[in-house]
């Protein structure tokens, strides 16, 4: 888990069958976190579709994954010994969400070798990966959950804007329902990682990088609705907040509904990962206005941008979960239309 956090503080610092339900240990996925990925991130840091249904299998899972070329993730399932994970999982069927080759490899590049999990936080990363039971595309809905083989949770959200789009845990569906003798694969292009392990005031409540939105949120008695699900969380570093014009923070403190409209723009009541935030978006903000959503040529996605020539709040961190949503990281304060606020 600190390999996932402090991964975080670099790119920060450098850009500014169904199922069956196992008992959860949250405890043991503490190293691989959101919460400890965040941390980590933050800790050094100035700021802070589905495709063809396959009907050929194969006894061996490795050997499968490498039909299907994903030679990385086959080489992480030897790393970790899937075999044995899956002999010793009694499970007469599993799922299996694998990255693609890309998704590894860009992991890889982006994560500092002294941040990567070494083999018993990498085995517990790949067991998150397993779903127990056939989880076929048909059975995919929005905010679906499901525990997997390692105990914490993986949430299926769908998304139709342009085409459908399928995620688990934010990572895309590129090729679903892939058959091996055991179950399904599907592929996905990005690694699942990190994981949640607590609900979205937890997760920021634990990282100092964000102790000023975590305070104005107790001050304006929003833990109850920040612990919903489905819910996003758009959440301000205290570098984001120290931008604010002079005063404008101490007037946020003392009028606690002018703070509570200013929280809740921050806050979805859906669970919005990066796939689903297309360009020319328009999202409704639990406060009840909308948040225009998009994104430049580097693919950043940005909310509100007025003109070309306009600063507007960047998601600098993308798709943290936790067990009720997910949260994204912006290096601005997002303020509600003027008619709702008044800067001091």
């Amino acid at each position: 888990m600190q390999s996932l956090v402090v991964f975080l503080a670099v790119i920060v610092g450098a850009a500014v069958a169904n199922p069956m339900v196992l008992s959860s240990d949250s405890q043991q996925n503490r190293e691989i976190s959101s919460s400890e990925y965040l941390k980590k991130i933050f800790e050094n840091s100035p700021l802070f579709y589905f495709s063809r249904s396959d009907e050929q299998s194969q006894d061996d899972v490795i050997e499968r994954l490498q039909a299907l070329k994903l030679r990385e993730a086959a080489n992480i399932a030897q790393q970790v010994d899937l075999r044995q994970i899956l002999r010793d999982s009694g499970l007469s069927s599993v799922t299996l969400c694998m990255p693609s080759d890309k998704a590894v490899q860009k992991w890889r590049r982006e994560l500092p070798e002294r941040l990567r999990p070494d083999t018993e936080a990498l085995k517990k990363l790949v067991k998150a990966w397993i779903v127990p039971g056939r989880l076929e595309s048909s059975q995919l809905g929005d905010n679906k959950k499901v525990q997997s083989l390692n105990g914490a949770k993986l949430r299926f959200n769908v998304y139709n804007d342009v085409k459908k789009i399928v995620t688990v845990n934010g990572a895309r569906i590129t090729d679903a329902d892939r058959t091996m003798n055991s179950g399904l694969i599907h592929e996905v292009d990005k690694v699942i990682y990190p994981l949640p392990v607590g609900n979205v005031v937890e997760t920021l409540a634990d990282v100092e990088a964000f102790s000023t939105v975590v305070d104005l949120m107790k001050r304006a008695e929003l833990q109850q609705e920040l612990s919903a699900d489905p819910i996003t969380v758009l959440a301000p570093t205290n570098a984001a907040f120290q931008a604010l014009p002079a005063g404008v923070l101490d007037d946020l403190k003392r009028n606690e509904q002018k703070l509570k409209n200013v929280l809740r723009y921050h806050m979805i009541s859906d669970v919005k990962y990066s796939a689903g935030l297309s360009s020319g978006r328009q999202i409704r903000a639990s406060q009840g206005d909308e948040i225009s959503v998009s994104r430049d040529q580097d693919d950043q996605i940005l909310l509100n941008k007025q003109s070309e020539q306009s600063e507007a709040p960047k998601v600098i961190l993308r798709d943290i979960p936790t067990t009720n949503g997910v949260i994204q990281v912006v290096d601005r304060v997002v303020l509600p239309p003027q008619r709702h606020f008044v800067l001091v």
